[in-house]
């Protein structure tokens, strides 16, 4: 495996498991309906910003 590799796997994962935390200590403190609408806002944007790049890189 190259180094490289081993290094976006071990990011992912990390991240993974700090988004997991995160979300279980937000829905602690701020309830479950509002985590359930901070999620859907996130997804949201990182659509939108998906769709965004790829129709710049279309012209």
């Amino acid at each position: 495996m190259e180094r490289n590799q081993a290094q976006v796997i071990a990011v992912s994962l990390i991240s993974t498991l700090a988004a997991i935390s995160i979300g279980y200590l937000g829905v602690q403190i701020f309830g479950r309906n509002t985590m359930y609408i901070i999620a859907t806002t996130m997804f949201g944007l990182g659509t939108g910003g998906t769709i965004g790049q790829i129709l710049v890189e279309k012209r």
